[in-house]
């Protein structure tokens, strides 16, 4: 059965329980893991209910389904009723279990929970597994500065805790940060791994550090005596493809001992984007799309370089090309939590209960934020039907329309209107943040005295005063 949840073969799962004679609380536990992850938490909150008898693993594995659907409530029900109700004490690996589940999908408020019942449970020291937990849950919800502080305030900390903390302080762009905190970590003679350099390569990468990134690298083996993996080698090739060093970056990837991956090669396309190498582009476009032919991000990034650089016309074929194909683009979804519960919005959204209102705000911020200096940024959207772009008035207009309505925005514009004024706002999108919406929520967070803090697919963007933590370099 364990297998079978493994492989995500929940049929296989519910066959072999049928057949057995005697079920177990861990057999029911198994066959729960299963169908909430294959299923849903509506068929595994049914076998849930059923259970004759639930032990603390299958409470934890239907309060963490819970908490990565974003059904805050469901979650502290549950968690109050084994707490109180059936009298069960939350162990490191449960709580460690809800920490993650938190981590994911950001839910910062039920993170703060499981912290204070820690603390009352087990005493300010809550161990170096459950404390590395509290780290990097509240590095990944945004609040980099509590990871700090609860980093500081462990007594021992292991190479997990380290890098789960120089991770954090990746996540965020700092740099600098990260420099300081590998040379305590050597310091407290703590050994670094091979993950610690995947974090310390990803900082430099996001802060522009290309000397002291090739610094690091060639110090791996050298002097810590770690080989080289293919994240690495990954790792490289962005620090170098973001600085604008491509044929450095190339030549580097024609240096490695193995041959390239998907990932490797994915983040010297995204440079040839950033930069606007279309020839470059188009040549590892044509290796990406051996490797996977159905992966939308790579396409779409080829027509919007095409765009950016006037060939409209190669950019309309390629996406007629994917649209008749059935290729679709990963929708952009962002999320963020008001009032302990998950608010999730799509480009061109009005499905949400407050939608009237949302896009009231959104007219207003939109008004406001033109005022401030926002210029719609279209350069990458492809006119359709228009031989240039200064006789296509009506088709731009249609073009900004959509950028206003890009689930970045809709869930500020919602964040606006439902939080206090003059409090921090949070954002979660599932991709890459756009150019225009970057611009946007830098304006925002002036204009409103707000705060704004969005994480994407990559990093975390802070928003303060017109400006961003990433200084514009991401």
């Amino acid at each position: 059965m364990d297998v079978y949840v493994k492989c995500g073969l929940v049929g296989g799962v519910r066959r072999v329980f049928e057949d057995m004679g005697l079920k177990t609380v861990v057999s029911w536990t198994v066959v729960l893991e299963g169908v909430v992850k294959g299923e849903g938490l509506e068929n595994g909150r049914k076998v849930f209910d059923e259970m004759p008898e639930r032990n603390e693993v299958a409470w934890t594995v239907m309060i963490v389904g819970y908490v990565e659907n974003g059904m805050t409530r469901e979650a502290f029900e549950l968690l109050r009723e084994m707490i109180f109700g059936c009298g069960f004490v939350l162990n490191d690996v449960s709580l460690c279990s809800i920490l993650s589940a938190c981590s994911r999908s950001g839910d910062v408020s039920l993170g703060r929970w499981v912290h204070g019942y820690a603390v009352k449970e087990i005493g300010r020291d809550v161990g170096v597994m459950v404390g590395t937990g509290l780290v990097d849950m509240y590095a990944k919800c945004g609040r980099i500065g509590a990871a700090l502080v609860v980093f500081r305030n462990m007594p021992r900390r292991n190479v997990v805790a380290w890098n789960a903390m120089i991770g954090g302080l990746a996540m965020h762009g700092k740099g600098k940060d990260v420099v300081g905190m590998f040379d305590s970590m050597i310091g407290e003679g703590v050994r670094p791994d091979a993950l610690t350099f995947l974090a310390l390569l990803s900082a430099f990468s996001h802060s522009g550090m290309v000397d002291l990134g090739w610094k690091y690298f060639n110090e791996l083996e050298s002097i810590h005596g770690i080989n080289p993996e293919m994240e690495h080698y990954a790792c490289m090739v962005d620090l170098l493809g973001r600085a604008g060093r491509l044929e450095e970056a190339e030549a580097f990837i024609k240096s490695m001992p193995f041959a390239p991956n998907e990932v490797v090669l994915g983040s010297l396309f995204g440079s040839c984007y950033t930069h606007g190498k279309v020839k470059l582009g188009e040549r590892i476009m044509r290796e990406l799309v051996q490797m996977d032919p159905h992966n939308t991000e790579y396409h779409v990034l080829l027509s919007n370089m095409y765009a950016l650089s006037g060939k409209e016309e190669k950019a309309n074929f390629l996406r007629k090309v994917l649209k008749k194909r059935g290729i679709k683009k990963v929708p952009g979804t962002s999320s963020m939590y008001v009032g302990g519960q998950l608010h999730q919005f799509i480009a061109g959204d009005k499905s949400h209960p407050q939608t009237a209102g949302i896009y009231m705000m959104l007219d207003d911020m939109i008004r406001r934020l033109r005022l401030g200096g926002y210029v719609p940024n279209t350069s990458s959207q492809v006119l359709f039907g228009c031989s240039t772009r200064d006789d296509c008035t009506e088709a731009l207009e249609e073009v900004e329309q959509v950028l206003f309505t890009h689930s970045e925005k809709l869930a500020l514009a919602f964040g606006l209107t439902s939080t206090p004024s003059g409090s921090p706002i949070h954002i979660f999108k599932n991709l890459r943040i756009c150019q225009d919406c970057h611009s946007a929520m830098k304006i925002a967070s002036y204009v409103y005295n707000r705060k704004i803090v969005v994480r994407d697919r990559y990093r975390f963007h802070s928003f303060k005063q017109g400006s961003c933590s990433c200084s514009d370099y991401w």
